[in-house]
């Protein structure tokens, strides 16, 4: 099976992947097809789907690996979470909490948690890019946009992918193993379908 697009240069381009994202209320999930791995069954073989185990914070500083992302981002404030609790095997840059990590921390302190941020994406009575998630926190509380939400946890999806699928086996997961990176299997540079 080969999936090919249309690139602006007239060249063809075969994908590796097909990825799949329902980035969901709750939560979001990444599901995909290895075309190679498929072109090497029969063509009667139906194609074999993937669950993403999406690496992401289980707790601030920790690291697990879960089937979903759930939908749900913290913002901590200045004093909230020790200093590197935010980082992640690929990068250091980030000053909040994506997925089971967020969650968590958002029990305990609930003012800054981001959550159903897919439904206000659908409301027609507020600017979807306009800062006002976590709704009703107090105004010391740093605030996103729906949409901004939304970007973070496919940013998170994009970025969990490039360190898991397309870093070569003898690297690491690591910030220092983005310069190693697969361009074939790269994200970036799959077939992907957002629901």
């Amino acid at each position: 099976m080969t999936i090919e697009s249309q690139t602006t240069s007239s060249k063809s381009h075969a994908y590796r992947y097909i990825i799949g994202i329902d980035l969901g209320t709750t939560n979001s999930a990444l599901s995909y097809v290895d075309l190679a791995e498929q072109s090497a069954t029969s063509p009667d073989t139906p194609p074999t789907i993937h669950i993403f185990d999406v690496p992401q914070l289980t707790a601030p500083g920790t690291i697990g690996t879960r089937p979903v992302l759930p939908s749900f981002l913290y913002l901590p404030g200045d004093y909230d979470l020790p200093a590197g609790s935010t980082d992640l095997p690929w990068t250091d840059e980030h000053n909040y909490l994506v997925g089971e990590g967020a969650r968590e921390q958002g029990a305990k302190v609930p003012g800054r948690l981001v959550a159903s941020a897919k439904s206000w994406l659908a409301h027609g009575a507020v600017d979807r890019t306009a800062p006002i998630l976590p709704w009703g926190a107090p105004a010391e509380v740093q605030k996103v946009s729906p949409v901004e939400a939304s970007k973070r946890y496919l940013q998170h999806l994009r970025e969990a992918w490039n360190a898991t699928m397309a870093v070569p086996a003898a690297s690491t997961s690591s910030a220092a193993a983005v310069n190693e990176i697969d361009d074939d299997a790269r994200f970036e540079n799959q077939f992907i379908v957002l629901t």
